[in-house]
């Protein structure tokens, strides 16, 4: 299957010289996943509402200022499963899909998983879902929250009760639209977008609010507590459900996650839309299966170098395959002799169980190899410990389902 098939002109686009207000206010209208920006040349870059929520924006900055440049064009015969993987690594919610150099329309990750819904059923939930489920309380601050999104490079976090129930969902989404529903609405006007013929042009000229200065209020929203950012109720599935009725459910009721919850237990993980892209990249091959989140700041090291760092700690633990690796990096402002400090993490699913490890250090290859370190750690400590009751373990059969299933279809 090549990307076409989740080719869709339901995009907003704009100029680079659009203010962030403009910009604010077409995401707080539209859920799109993201932003183009085009000049005269084409498509210049890409808006995330992460980018806009992460940090703080005048709000007559200028689009150009916050776009993403990097943006990874597509031909539409390009194989779906390999736009996926740059979508993931390249945390791309939406790319430019083109027919040699026309531009033809967008890919995004609700596009792509309705595509490939009807493949889907070959998986369950318990394939693919995030189980290091990190959570927030009701009382946790907009900041902190804020602070917690960008540590740990995830697009939104559960918030849980003092009874372990998860009563809210917050992200990036709901942090953009109550910022901008919290402050004074000072200007209006029409959003100045602009189109190549496609639907979503006609959408992009339509009346959107615009909003104008927010000083004195930024302190107030950092202070408001999750349960009045968060958006209830919190939809939920199970472990053993088809990731294809996942998958329907989301599209039907445009959710992005899932939280998943087991029988008896309670709130077990997340599975979002991220989580079906990445399991779009396995495949049957030989060697661990890596994905690599902000691969844009694997600047020294290849990926092929990762790679046997990490086979190089599960050769010690014998009889364990790795099902799936991958490495999550982010930068922080902070820098020493021009290094950035990255933070990075590598996490693997095996069929012994799964492990993690974290490393910081200034450079992307010193904090893979302290996250590597930790890694090996954590893998040796549960070497000595019987294995065979970890929940999580998998056949080879089990293994073979997760990653034949597009052989099959």
């Amino acid at each position: 299957m090549d990307i076409s098939e989740a080719l869709t002109t339901e995009y907003r686009e704009f100029d680079p010289e659009t203010p962030v207000s403009k910009l604010l206010g077409a995401f707080q209208t539209h859920r799109d996943p993201a932003l183009l920006v085009g000049d005269s040349d084409g498509v210049a870059g890409v808006v995330t509402r992460k980018a806009l929520v992460s940090s703080r924006h005048d709000p007559e900055e200028k689009a150009r200022s916050v776009m993403r440049e990097d943006v990874p064009g597509v031909d539409r015969r390009d194989d779906i499963r390999e736009v996926a993987r740059r979508m993931v690594e390249s945390e791309y919610p939406l790319v430019p899909v083109y027919d040699g150099k026309v531009f033809e329309g967008v890919a995004t990750a609700e596009s792509v998983a309705a595509a490939t819904e009807p493949f889907l059923d070959a998986l369950d939930v318990s394939d693919v879902y995030t189980r290091d489920l990190r959570s927030i309380e009701p009382e946790t601050t907009v900041g902190e929250i804020i602070h917690r999104l960008r540590t740990e490079g995830i697009s939104r976090v559960p918030v849980v009760d003092e009874a372990g129930d998860v009563v809210g969902m917050v992200s990036y989404f709901d942090l953009l639209e109550f910022a901008v529903r919290e402050t004074d609405q000072q200007q209006g006007g029409s959003v100045e977008g602009f189109g190549r013929g496609g639907a979503s042009s006609t959408d992009a000229e339509r009346a959107d609010q615009g909003y104008g200065e927010r000083a004195g209020v930024e302190h107030r929203l950092l202070d408001i507590p999750a349960r009045d950012v968060m958006n209830p109720p919190v939809a939920t599935t199970g472990p053993t459900a088809g990731l294809d009725d996942a998958v329907g459910e989301m599209l039907d009721d445009d959710y992005s996650s899932l939280v998943v919850e087991v029988p008896a237990e309670g709130v077990d993980g997340i599975v979002t839309l991220t989580d079906v892209l990445r399991s779009l990249t396995w495949t049957p091959d030989e060697g661990t299966r890596l994905q690599v989140f902000g691969a844009r700041y694997l600047t020294t090291m290849t990926r092929e170098e990762v790679a046997d760092l990490i086979d190089d700690v599960t050769d010690k633990f014998e009889e364990m395959d790795v099902i799936e690796a991958y490495v999550v990096l982010h930068r922080h402002k902070e820098r020493q002799r021009g290094s950035p400090l990255i933070q990075a993490t590598i996490r693997l699913f095996t069929d012994r169980g799964r492990f993690a490890g974290t490393g910081e250090e200034y450079g992307d290859a010193p904090a893979i190899r302290s996250a590597r370190d930790n890694l090996e750690r954590t893998v040796l400590d549960e070497k000595g410990k019987t294995m065979g009751e970890r929940r999580g373990k998998r056949s080879a059969e089990d293994a073979e389902h997760l990653l034949g299933w597009w052989l099959e279809a």
